[in-house]
């Protein structure tokens, strides 16, 4: 009697599309693959903690589309020095989120990545408090603060590692998918002032450091969100209409991907 393979999933980083990962989830769920391990980067790592407590992608989807405004709210949230928004409303929102939950609570096993930006290494986050974690790993530098923690100074987990695959690995997986939110099309735009040139720049360069990540994984989940680019970012964080229009993306690309996941489940 062979022994069942473990599948772990790792969900990238990638701001406003983590909508997408929603759909994913959805997919598999419905089609009952388990998910033994997570993994999470950025806003993958808030969708991914959510998951984990939970293990209920409809209260994730109803959970993210009713608080679209509180989730605004956090904005409203100045900081001194270091980023335009200090975190503190956001930290509370996440621990509002996520239940206050310990990593030794969660349903299913995960880890998160942030950046550490005194050393520019990763930091991974495997015990402790979720929500310290996820705010970690959404802190984009210049508009969060980054968080002092441990005598380390952590921001987005994308600027180490944009689909952590390799985590979920190492983790036990025998099945690793990844799931990518960067899309070359998203670089349809060819007017650049100097906003616009150091916006793309680093937009490029966690587009190839995720195609780097990715190679850690079996099966590769790439999305694409590029038609919303072009959206002002108030439609793309409290349109329902819109965070239903990136859902079903991510759900599109998961059925297209679920035959290869079967496969190497040996489903």
């Amino acid at each position: 009697m062979s022994t069942r393979k473990k599948l772990g999933l790792a969900l990238g980083s990638g701001a406003f599309r983590g909508f997408s990962h929603i759909g994913v989830l959805k997919v598999l769920e419905a089609n009952h693959i388990q998910i033994d391990y997570l993994s999470g980067s950025s806003i993958g790592a808030w969708v991914a903690a959510h998951y984990a407590i939970f293990k209920d992608a409809k209260k994730l989807e109803k959970d993210i589309l009713d608080n679209a405004r509180e989730r605004w709210g956090v904005l409203f949230d100045p900081s001194w020095g270091g980023g335009l928004i200090s975190g503190d409303k956001f930290f509370v929102l996440l621990k509002k989120n996520l239940r206050r939950h310990k990593f030794s609570d969660l349903k299913i096993p995960l880890q998160i990545v942030a950046t550490d930006l005194i050393s520019g290494q990763p930091m991974i986050f495997s015990s402790g408090d979720v929500a310290r974690a996820v705010r970690a790993s959404t802190s984009v530098p210049l508009v969060f603060k980054p968080l002092a923690y441990k005598k380390k100074l952590l921001v987005d987990g994308a600027l180490s590692d944009p689909v952590p695959a390799d985590l979920v690995r190492r983790m036990g997986a025998d099945v690793v998918v990844g799931v990518n939110l960067y899309s070359r099309r998203e670089f349809i735009n060819r007017k650049f002032n100097t906003l616009a040139i150091a916006l793309r720049s680093t937009r490029i360069a966690i587009y190839n450091l995720a195609k780097n990540s990715m190679r850690a994984a079996d099966v590769a989940i790439d999305l694409d969100d590029s038609k919303f680019i072009s959206e002002d970012s108030y439609k793309k964080y409290l349109n329902p209409a819109m965070a239903k229009k990136m859902i079903a993306v991510g759900e599109k690309a998961a059925r297209q991907a679920l035959p290869a996941i079967k496969r190497r489940l040996n489903l």
